[in-house]
């Protein structure tokens, strides 16, 4: 069994934007690099097939819909280090739901929709200090499809993307 997240990848100017965020923050602060997204869906073990045949049937009745970028904010986890929210919606909300349940992750976990911009382990004021230093609320972007992507080990150098399934 493989290990599977589910993300929407910006498109264009705001995935120009984020990239140029995180590798310049990986570069200053010694963090990876990796591909922006929103996280719709966590962790999901199956097999590439399975997975991708769940999701196409997951978001059959999903349409694509508008999402808006919010405050940059920090967290203590590695993976939500720096990150910017995402307006919840209810097609957001949708989108995740019907991917839970199709997967049967029935336990309620919090959904808080995000984009990150930084993984790493840094003390709380220099956390504090990055988020302070990233401005890009108010940005629209287009969540047109479901990105699969392969996260087998935690490393983001050895993600690989699935497939990518359109609404």
């Amino acid at each position: 069994m493989n290990k599977y997240g589910f993300w929407v990848i910006p498109e264009n100017t705001l995935y120009q934007e984020l990239e140029k965020i995180i590798g310049s923050c990986s570069e200053k602060y010694q963090s990876p690099v990796f591909t922006p997204h929103m996280t719709l869906h966590g962790v999901v073990s199956s097999t590439d097939e399975n997975v991708v045949k769940v999701t196409r049937e997951a978001v059959k009745g999903l349409r694509p819909f508008s999402l808006e970028v919010g405050e940059v904010e920090f967290s203590s986890t590695y993976f939500q280090c720096i990150f910017a929210r995402v307006k919840t919606n209810a097609n957001l909300f949708n989108a995740h739901m019907a991917l839970r349940h199709s997967f049967g992750m029935e336990e309620e976990r919090v959904f808080m929709p995000h984009l990150s911009l930084v993984y790493g382990d840094f003390e709380m004021e220099k956390r504090e200090k990055i988020t302070k230093e990233i401005d890009i609320k108010n940005k629209f972007f287009e969540a047109k499809e479901i990105t699969i992507i392969r996260a087998d080990l935690p490393n983001p150098d050895t993600w690989e993307i699935v497939e990518q399934v359109k609404l």
